[in-house]
């Protein structure tokens, strides 16, 4: 994933730097997943940091960037912990991400509601806003430029734009699920074969029927339970259509 800019200047800080800001982080995402976004307090973050608010300031500039850069360094550490069983850029990928992902996250709706409060804010700072953006990219990014470069989508497709709908469409499935308008099965649910008719729609040739038939599978039987290892090996070997 691209480095997000709100990060890029802290390649040539010192080790001394980093861990403080690190450390910082560290606590930040424990006040996130404490209070929530709304709740977020500055001063209460210097306390506990030991350092004064004008400093957490000089760092990140705004409570927002803070934030921001808080759920990106989570994101990474979680990206980090999972053990994936299928290829990067395929369609069975996004779907094991997702689910993954999904365990995880729907233990911190603070850190869920915190995303989507970015997000959708009309004043977040652009550089703030691609942070958050990229996160939701991370899913499906891969797959779909990999469709694009087997001349798998549809003419009328731009691959960039997909990928950008994806992120607005799953966004929106998670605002719903912060609302306590869907629960979590069928939260899930939504965001795997919501985000698999998306692309249905945009693809041709191998790659659709792919996805139709990955669709009628989990129709009949429901998600992939990647938990299972002999599953998830079985499904991991299995070639995709990108490979043909």
């Amino acid at each position: 994933m691209t480095q997000p800019v709100i990060d890029r200047r802290m390649n040539y800080a010192s080790p001394a730097i980093l861990a403080r800001r690190a450390r910082i982080l560290e606590l930040a995402r424990e006040l996130i997943a404490e209070q929530g976004y709304a709740r977020f307090s500055m001063k209460e973050l210097g306390v506990r940091a030991g350092v004064a608010k004008q400093t957490l300031y000089n760092i990140f500039q705004s409570k927002e960037r803070l934030i921001a850069s808080a759920i990106t360094a989570l994101f990474e550490i979680n990206e980090a912990a999972v053990d994936y069983h299928s290829q990067p850029g395929t369609m069975e990928r996004m779907i094991e991400r997702t689910i993954a992902v999904w365990r995880i996250g729907h233990q911190t709706i603070n850190y869920m509601s915190a995303i989507i409060a970015i997000y959708h804010s009309p004043d977040a700072a652009p550089d703030i806003w691609d942070t958050i953006h990229a996160v939701g990219c991370y899913s499906h990014a891969a797959w779909i430029e990999a469709l694009a470069s087997a001349d798998m989508l549809q003419p009328w497709v731009d691959a960039q734009t997909l990928i950008d709908e994806m992120v607005a469409y799953r966004y929106a499935i998670v605002l719903a699920w912060c609302q306590r308008r869907l629960d979590d099965d069928e939260m899930l649910r939504r965001l795997v074969v919501g985000s698999l008719c998306m692309v249905l729609g945009s693809t041709r040739g191998p790659a659709r029927t792919e996805i139709d038939s990955r669709l009628a599978e989990i129709t009949a039987g429901g998600l992939p339970q990647y938990g299972d290892h002999a599953h998830s090996a079985q499904r991991g070997t299995k070639k995709s259509i990108l490979d043909y």
